[in-house]
């Protein structure tokens, strides 16, 4: 098993150790000092990490430079020397906690080939998880505890021993960071998903390449810790806050940067006893200036609100003069010309109608008042259909039965208040009521006493308020004229009288003024400019109270600043390894994955997408830009998908072995015997450990194996009464050749009698009973069946079965033998018939000889058949 490198790939490794060396040489020292550790160690430590960041640290200036050892890049091909070149699984034993396998088995490994046999359900798949669990597997899973038990669970343990040198190297599943574990790949259903649909990183490579993740992995340890010292420095400028008011240094502070002059900050240094003592000063200059403009200040305040006064003042009077211009009094006249106008019509055109000697004051307004009120009245009245002209109906007045004279005079009466010219009158005189009624609520009284506008006019203006006062005077009495007018409905001559609003604009005027000459008095810029010192020197002095602060912040800051232009040349690092596995690499993947494809007759025009991240290299299997789970059928995927394993495996450096969980699952025959012939052949070159439960594919690699006359081991696992896990060593269907008598079981017993331990006695009985259980399978099938029906072969031998012999004795022989041995091996009985007894060395001789006397008898009576025919 041992192997050697070529003259080829020495050389391949050689320049590719040149071209690494080139790259590592031109790094700047801090990441050269960590390439030359990758390059001659396994692992990168947090001291070489604080190293590397410290050397960082004097290259971008931001500390002292320091005196430093020349580096030297020397390619230390033997990276892998921890691994070993000849190692190989032997044994594991000791399980325990892993689902519900049973304790205290061993299974042994062959350096070669090693097949453990057994049915769906029987526990390979809790080994199998054992092993994706220490061993590297595209698709770990968790293990499980057994789900079957409430209590008393155990923690996951199993011991490995492997070896090396001719020496045993053991080891526990803790151990599982051992390079030994390294050394070994797992192969199952699950993994096969990941091979064909994922993105996969490349596991095992030439050591070299891998220093190109190994050397990311560290120059990001270093990027990491320098930006936790950036977050750490990087604080928000937020001094503005310390400062109340504006002043050149609070504008400074709040412009702190990396650009910052150290000088620049000093100048507002110190805050000195004269400063205290000027700012002392100030501060009573300030406080009485204040109070004298603070007079200043009530008197604005009191001339503003004259001005809002006299604006109202004057909007008043705007009102008032609207009411009084010539237009406005011709309408006045109108309306009453035109009440009197309608009225003259409607009594024109009603009033003769009802002319008699009876009655006085026909047409007048208290005549035609009594009307109105009348037929008001007469509706108030509870009469039927609410119709007071009936004939049943009496006067209101005299309650005298109503004549065709009088019926006929009142509704006249109710006609002549009803007319066209009775209602235009009606509604002439509302108008003129209305304008009546709004020159009664008109206010003249403006400049009441008492009040702050008139006071104040009294005082500053009194010549202006007494003529706006005599104006209003006029103006109220020409309404009163005007209500006298309306009430007469006399038609007057009236002339407009408008009061003269100027006197209002020059003493607004004279107030803005005044306003702006308080404001813009010399006080005021004096207490502008003394406000102005005072909040300079308080910012001054809260300057140099947290001076350290400022001087702190610029100093992180120009830090930060320098430490962004850390150059991690990560693109860089991505670019040479993606050449340098295009060059040494990729293609020889390529060129191995397409010979896998070949030899398992799986040449689908697979292509193979090659992307590199972060120092590693990725690959992709595509068929037509698909996935090829999507096109193939399962078969067809197994078979990529165990290309793509294999070919990644033959060009690791380190890897000693593979395992396969059932790698033929929906496989037809014709594939079973090529992945047979394909796993017999590796088997020669790496450790081969297959876990099936398929009897025709242990065939076909068994016949590979002896055909080529590879040593390989195969051992048969069993649920036996819901113990999952049961091995029996060299104990399966496969050394049927073996169990055709019982030699081998012979052999047990005579081991059992030699002086052994009671432990191993009894370990050997139960291996005795379990391998003269597989003697009476291979009688079933060759003695008594006579190979009609052959294990590995579809062919069904029908002329075999004229030699076949059953008879009840031979049957029930066969069954109490067959039960016994199952009795023993598995340490308890099926039922009460059969009470347990620990078994002895006789009891497996007696068993023996009861073997071989049914075999005696059943080849006698083949014999006799013989004879007679």
């Amino acid at each position: 098993m041992n192997t050697t490198n070529s003259n080829s790939d020495y050389s391949q490794v050689e320049s590719l150790e040149t071209a690494i060396k080139e790259f590592a040489e031109k790094l700047p020292y801090w990441a050269k000092y960590l390439a030359k550790k990758i390059l001659s160690e396994n692992t990168i430590s947090d001291n070489d990490i604080d190293n590397s960041y410290s050397y960082l640290l004097e290259n971008l200036k931001l500390k002292e430079e320091t005196q430093k050892p020349d580096i030297s890049i020397n390619c230390n091909s033997a990276n892998t020397t921890n691994y070993k070149s000849d190692l190989f699984l032997t044994k594991l034993e000791n399980v325990e906690g892993v689902n519900a396998l049973v304790e205290n088995q061993t299974i042994e490994f062959s350096p070669n080939l090693t097949i453990i046999y057994g049915a769906n359900g029987s526990g390979k798949s809790g080994y199998v998880r054992l092993l994706k669990n220490v061993f590297y597997s595209k698709a770990p899973e968790k293990i499980l505890q057994n789900v079957h038990i409430d209590s008393g669970h155990k923690s996951v343990s199993a011991k490995f021993t492997f070896k090396s040198n001719d020496t045993e190297i053991p080891l526990n599943n803790a151990n599982k960071d051992n390079v030994e574990f390294k050394q070994f790949a797992v192969f199952d259903g699950k993994s096969a998903i990941s091979h064909l649909e994922q993105k996969n990183e490349f596991e095992f490579r030439p050591s070299g390449l891998n220093f190109f993740a190994n050397y990311t992995n560290a120059i990001k340890r270093v990027e990491d810790k320098l930006n936790v010292d950036i977050q750490g420095k990087s604080t928000q400028n937020d001094f503005s806050i310390l400062f109340d008011g504006d002043s050149e240094i609070k504008t400074f502070v709040q412009n702190l940067n990396a650009q910052t002059k150290f000088d620049d900050i000093k100048r507002y240094t110190p805050f000195s006893d004269e400063d205290k003592t000027k700012k002392e000063d100030i501060q009573k200059k300030s406080d009485d200036l204040r109070l004298i403009l603070s007079r200043k200040n009530e008197e604005i305040l009191k001339l503003e609100n004259i001005k809002k006064l006299l604006t109202e003042n004057k909007t008043a009077i705007e009102r008032l003069n609207q009411i009084f211009t010539t237009e406005a009094l011709v309408r006045v006249k109108a309306a009453i010309n035109d009440c009197l106008t309608k009225e003259v019509t409607a009594k024109n055109e009603g009033i003769e109608n009802f002319k008699t000697d009876k009655i006085q004051g026909i047409g007048t307004v208290e005549w035609k008042n009594f009307i109105i009120s009348a037929e008001t009245f007469a509706k108030k009245q509870n009469i039927k259909n609410n119709l007071y002209l009936q004939k049943e109906n009496n006067c209101l007045f005299c309650l005298q039965p109503l004549s065709e004279d009088a019926e006929k005079l009142i509704a006249n009466y109710w006609i002549f208040i009803k007319s066209v010219a009775e209602q235009n009158a009606k509604k002439a005189l509302e108008t003129l009521n209305n304008i009546k009624q709004k020159f009664e609520q008109l206010n003249f009284d403006l400049f009441p006493a008492n009040n702050t506008l008139t006071t104040w006019l009294t005082e500053k203006y009194p010549n202006e308020l007494e003529t706006l006062k005599q104006t209003l005077s006029e103006q109220k009495a020409l309404a009163q004229n005007i209500i006298s007018d309306i009430q007469n409905k006399t038609v007057s001559e009236r002339v407009e009288i408008k009061i003269d609003i100027e006197q209002h604009t020059i003493i607004e005027t004279a107030i803005d003024a005044s306003i702006k000459s308080l404001k813009e008095d010399e006080q005021n810029k004096e207490l502008d400019n003394l406000l102005k010192t005072k909040t300079f020197l308080e910012h001054k002095e809260k300057f140099n109270t947290y001076f350290s602060k400022f001087e702190i912040y610029v100093d992180n800051q120009v830090w930060i600043k320098k430490a962004k232009k850390a150059d991690f040349a990560k693109r860089k690092i991505t670019d040479t390894e993606k050449n340098l596995s295009n060059k040494f690499f990729n293609q020889k993947y390529i060129d191995n994955f397409n010979s896998e494809c070949k030899k398992l007759n799986g040449s689908f025009g697979i292509e193979i997408n090659h992307t590199g991240s972060a120092g590693k290299s990725y690959r992709q299997l595509k068929l037509k830009g698909n996935s090829p789970n999507t096109i193939l059928s399962e078969g067809e995927q197994k078979v990529i998908a165990i290309a793509d394993f294999l070919a990644e495996m033959q060009l690791s450096e380190i890897n000693r072995g593979f395992v396969f969980d059932d790698p033929v699952n929906s496989l037809d025959n014709d594939r079973k015997k090529q992945i047979a012939q394909r796993l017999a052949s590796q088997a020669t070159a790496k450790q081969v450990i297959v876990f099936t439960h398929d009897l025709v594919f242990v065939s076909d690699i068994l016949t590979y194996s002896e055909n080529s006359q590879l040593p390989f081991l195969c051992h048969w696992i069993e649920n036996r009464n819901n113990n999952p896990g049961q091995i029996w060593l060299e104990n399966a269907p496969c050394y049927e050749k073996k169990y055709r008598n019982a030699e081998l079981v012979k052999k047990i017993y005579l081991d059992c009698n030699n002086n052994c331990p009671p432990t191993q006695r009894e370990m050997l009985l139960k291996q005795g009973f379990a391998a003269l259980r597989t003697c009476y399978e291979v009688l079933v099938i060759n003695e008594l069946f006579c190979n009609v029906v052959q294990r590995y072969n579809e062919r069904v031998s029908v002329d075999s079965l004229s030699k076949v012999i059953i008879t009840d004795e031979i049957k029930n022989e066969l069954a109490d033998s067959f039960a016994q041995c199952c009795r023993y091996m598995e340490g308890h009985t099926h039922s009460d018939k059969y009470a347990y007894q620990q078994p002895e060395p006789i009891n497996l001789n007696e068993e023996i000889l009861r073997y071989e006397s049914i075999r005696k008898i059943i080849k006698d009576a083949k014999k006799t058949i013989s004879i007679n025919k």
